[in-house]
């Protein structure tokens, strides 16, 4: 008689029955609908006569060379309005040699071209518009010829120089310590939420230590032009390839061919960024220490080139002696803040790094929630979500808001890199290239070329490396070789690195107030500000005038230009200070050197200063066990940290602080009442009661109500008319819990309770 299982088994078996059984189901379900989708037999006939007449078939073209596609389409509609051609379609199929010469004259004088790599990179993009639109290749003489013209004729024209001849930056560690401690110590800008200024490590560290692209660990999907891809595109192939008998009435058979062809792809049910299911967190035990360490490995599939050549490859990381270079720590603080484990225990950091194998098993994988595998890590909250709240005032159980689970955009990322190192005085920004490049010259000559290929996703045949990424900075001290003298190697990979000319008394806006003074105004601008002064006549309303429209157009055309002109100038006055900053110096020699002060560490949020104190200033040698409490406080700050936000900048915090000095309380003793029921009328009625702010945030005061009224519209307004449930959530009237059946309702308890008025 077998014996009894023990009721954990029983249901852990029980459990694997009802997984197992579903499984097949949806196999099951699966199989019938592919038979629902059978051709019959004159279905197969209907097809078989349609492909028989089909002379071109849309090629497999990746969802960026759509988009590409649909770029050069735009162009060549303007190209087309310009040179006053009646319809753009009949324009590409009676194009010629000459039309094609005229097409890449016309970009050149019209858009900004630097480079002759991009003005033959528009060309190709041309045939591939000319291929789909015609439906034939272009011909061979004709682009050979359209070549001789364009490498002797419009390079020299147009004054197009080289691609990269402006060189290639390479990062090294210590530019990587460098924006890592800037991100987390000095750094003053203000991010949508906390969460992000962990985030931004965790992909500065996964760019460094894999060499991959940006978009393996963020959003780089273009959203726009596909869709227009599939109207103007592959409509007009599936209209003029599919030729039918016009006097008979199409049927569905005689469509079979162009469903086929304007069909949506199925979507892949996850984005193409880091996502859970992509990492694995394990227990292992080390071979020669026998302790249980926790290690991790990250899968990169969503390289370029992945839907035609994939290369899917698994890099590993173990825990580093510098915290602020590891990234086990970050993406196991970023999961223990999204509750990903499926080990229910696992809601602390603590759990995690104390964990230990049991058994005799060497290695213990540790398992994410089913709902979290296919959701990114690194996520973008522009703006903080804001659900119904139950009379405790926690969230309510229900459907999750998929605002909550979008991938961080590229574009943030890039933004955010960009200013961190200006602002960290490097003299130029750093882009994810140079992480790239400098993980490949930092693999070759210690791992084979094999190796360094399979890091790099590189096909060995193409000598990719040697072609484009590696340092053009010789990193060999050959000097001292050929004088049997010995080589400074240190200095060299100092020297051959980018971060050599950081100033850290330059800044992004480093532009002094003087200079604004004296810069004259720009003509152009002034005289888009004289033709809307014209336009409106000494009148301050326009809404229903005759010319609204264009006044409209004039006032964004003339904010684009000043923002313009206030870039331009910033990277003007940068590229001056760094070029002649060397100058000044060797000829104020001899005048007393003014001593350089480190900028003060002032942070708002207490976690992120001692999250700071610990990865900055940690201490040396110290032994394991003190290590991994050390690391255990750094990953639980990061955990709290997440739930935190500024509003505003801490300078202007601070000047406002000043200047309001009968006004201010201090966070540390805040007095008898720091909350009062009564609130003054330039005091936001929503952030007062975000626990995720500081104190100062919390009771802080505009200029004037109208700008306090402008942000509650802005930020809170919307938001809460989309609540489930409305609550107020000044901290006296959460424990009442009052519930608002309505945002008017909620305004009118904030004016006879809190003595605030908002707008109708």
């Amino acid at each position: 008689m077998p014996a009894r299982c023990q009721p954990q088994l029983r249901d852990r078996n029980a459990d694997f029955v009802r997984r197992f059984t579903a499984k097949q189901r949806a196999a099951h379900d699966d199989q019938i609908a592919k038979q629902a989708k059978a051709l019959t037999a004159d279905q197969h006939a209907a097809f078989r006569k349609q492909l028989g007449m089909v002379h071109f078939l849309p090629p497999a073209y990746a969802d960026a060379t759509k988009i590409n596609i649909v770029g050069i389409l735009r162009k060549w509609k303007r190209y087309c309005t310009f040179n006053r051609f009646q319809d753009w379609r009949d324009a590409a199929k009676d194009a010629t040699r000459a039309t094609a010469i005229s097409f890449l004259e016309y970009l050149c004088q019209t858009y900004r071209i630097t480079t002759w790599g991009t003005s033959w990179q528009y060309f190709r993009q041309y045939k591939q518009l000319y291929a789909s639109v015609t439906g034939r290749y272009m011909d061979t003489n004709d682009a050979k010829e359209i070549k001789k013209w364009h490498d002797a004729i419009l390079v020299a024209r147009y004054k197009l120089r080289a691609p990269n001849i402006l060189g290639k930056d390479v990062a090294n560690v210590d530019t990587l310590l460098v924006l890592l401690t800037f991100n987390i110590r000095y750094d003053t800008g203000v991010l949508p939420w906390e969460g992000h200024r962990i985030q931004l490590p965790g992909c500065y560290l996964g760019l460094a230590l894999t060499g991959a692209r940006p978009a393996e660990f963020v959003d780089g999907e273009t959203k726009t032009g596909k869709d227009e891809y599939t109207k103007e595109i592959l409509s007009q192939i599936a209209a003029t390839s599919i030729p039918c008998d016009e006097d008979e009435a199409p049927d569905e058979d005689s469509r079979l061919l162009e469903r086929m062809i304007l069909q949506e792809l199925e979507g892949r049910g996850r984005p193409k960024a880091l996502c859970y299911e992509d990492i694995l967190l394990m227990i292992v035990c080390h071979p020669e220490t026998g302790e249980d360490i926790l290690a991790m490995y990250i899968k990169l599939a969503h390289h370029k080139g992945m839907d035609n050549k994939p290369r899917p490859t698994i890099f590993y990381f173990t825990p580093t002696r510098r915290l602020i270079f590891c990234f086990i720590t970050i993406i196991v603080s970023l999961a223990v803040r999204d509750r990903a484990f499926a080990v229910s225990k696992f809601t602390s950091v603590r759990e995690i790094f104390q964990a230990k194998n049991r058994g005799p098993v060497k290695c213990t994988a540790l398992r994410w929630k089913e709902e979290w595998l296919k959701r990114p890590v690194f996520r973008q909250y522009d703006e903080p979500i804001v659900e119904g709240e139950s009379d405790e005032g926690e969230p309510d159980e229900g459907e999750p808001d998929e605002r909550e689970y979008l991938p961080l955009p590229y574009y943030r990322l890039l933004y955010d890199m960009e200013r961190q190192s200006l602002d960290a005085g490097e003299e130029k920004k750093i882009e994810p290239k140079a992480w790239r490049r400098g993980a490949a010259n930092a693999a070759d000559g210690k791992a084979s070329d094999a190796v360094r290929d399979q890091i790099m996703r590189h096909d060995p045949k193409w000598v990719t490396f040697n072609s484009a990424y590696i340092n053009e900075k010789v990193g060999f001290h050959l000097q001292n070789v050929v004088l049997d003298e010995p080589t400074e190697d240190s200095l060299l990979a100092m020297l051959s690195h980018i971060g050599l000319m950081r100033d850290p008394r330059a800044s992004k806006d480093m532009v002094p107030d003087e200079v604004w003074e004296l810069l004259p105004p720009d003509p152009v601008i002034e005289a888009l500000r004289e033709e809307r002064a014209r336009l409106k006549g000494n009148r301050y309303r326009i809404k229903g005038s005759e010319h609204e429209g264009r006044i409209r157009e004039l006032t964004k055309l003339i904010a684009t230009k000043e923002q313009q002109r206030k870039k331009a100038v910033q990277r003007g006055y940068r590229k001056d200070y760094f070029y002649n900053r060397p100058t000044w110096d060797m000829e104020a020699d001899g005048e007393e050197e003014e001593e350089y002060v480190e900028p003060a560490v002032d942070l708002q949020i207490p976690e992120r200063a001692q999250l700071a104190e610990i990865l900055c200033n940690q201490p040396e040698n110290l032994s394991s066990a003190e290590l991994l409490e050390l690391r255990i406080q750094a990953a639980e700050l990061m955990v709290i940290l997440c739930s935190k936000r500024e509003t505003a900048r801490p300078d202007r915090t601070r000047r406002r602080a000043q200047a309001q000095a009968d006004v201010t309380v201090k966070e540390e003793s805040p007095g008898p009442d720091p909350f009062p029921l009564l609130m003054d009328r330039k005091q936001c009625p929503r952030c007062i009661g975000d626990e995720a702010l500081s104190y100062k945030e919390r009771t802080f005061r505009y200029c004037r109500p109208a700008v306090m009224y402008d942000h509650f519209d802005r930020k809170h307004a919307q938001q809460l008319g989309g609540v489930k449930r409305m609550l107020c959530n000044h901290p006296k009237c959460k424990q009442g819990a009052l519930e608002f059946k309505h945002l008017n309702h909620f305004k009118n308890h904030v004016e006879s309770v809190h003595g605030i008025k908002l707008r109708a």
